[in-house]
């Protein structure tokens, strides 16, 4: 087995890349049985390969794989103006835009709660930041065939598009005096998310119109990048236009 394909396992996330038209093979032990990813298989006329369980193991390195995995094709990434000409269909106007996230579990999470907030697409730096892979793929629970992603050389820049575009950008950062739940988001709106160590860069910081904290009272000083993004969407959901 190719270390570098892009492989995914588990009854759920290979249902989703099935049903997303991802899958480009479905690898499944001889005592594998579930008609909603089989009919997909047939329906799509999937390649199948039989593997022993010793062998399935290996190429989840011992993960819950339940009998199945799928060798996807490439994730694409789509323009900045792609998701800006998607929020103008939708009711809500919610981007969401990722610094310094380099944690693929991250992602995954964070597109999870980008499609169930109805966020128009996500938006990440070209560098300093996780690529779209299997493991995104799989934590993100099947979003990320939903929810588009951009990739940009600058997310500065990237700003300054938005901001013409009529969007206000809301940042996060623990030294904000602003509650997240103070604002009334009642406008196009960009979420921007940091990563728990380096948190959101200076600039973008300062290119900010509105930055928040998410108030905590336990002994962490910290959440989670992909739970205060959670957090602040639904927040976000409410109210947004």
């Amino acid at each position: 087995m190719n270390k570098d394909i892009n492989l995914i396992y588990g009854k759920n996330p290979v249902y989703e890349a099935l049903n997303a038209k991802k899958a480009l093979k479905v690898f499944v032990v001889p005592s594998f049985s579930d008609p909603r990813i089989t009919n997909l298989i047939r329906e799509y006329k999937i390649p199948v390969v039989a593997v022993s369980p010793n062998e399935m193991d290996k190429m989840s390195n011992n993960g819950v794989h339940q009998g199945v995995a799928a060798e996807l094709k490439p994730y694409q990434t789509v323009s900045l103006d792609e998701i800006i000409l998607r929020a103008k269909k939708k009711e809500k106007k919610i981007i969401v835009m990722l610094d310094n996230i380099e944690d693929p579990h991250n992602l995954g999470a964070i597109l999870r709660s980008a499609d169930v907030f109805e966020a128009s697409g996500v938006v990440l730096p070209k560098h300093n930041s996780v690529s779209l892979n299997a493991t995104v793929a799989k934590t993100s629970a099947g979003a990320i065939n939903y929810v588009p992603v951009a990739v940009v050389n600058n997310l500065n820049q990237a700003i300054k598009q938005l901001k013409e575009e009529g969007y206000w950008v809301v940042s996060t950062d623990g030294s904000a005096t602003i509650s997240y739940s103070s604002l009334k988001y009642d406008f196009p709106v960009v979420v921007v998310i940091g990563s728990e160590g380096k948190g959101v860069s200076s600039l973008v910081l300062k290119n900010s119109d509105y930055v928040v904290k998410i108030p905590q009272f336990g002994h962490v000083n910290s959440l989670n990048a992909s739970v205060a993004a959670g957090i602040l969407l639904a927040e976000v959901h409410k109210t947004n236009i």
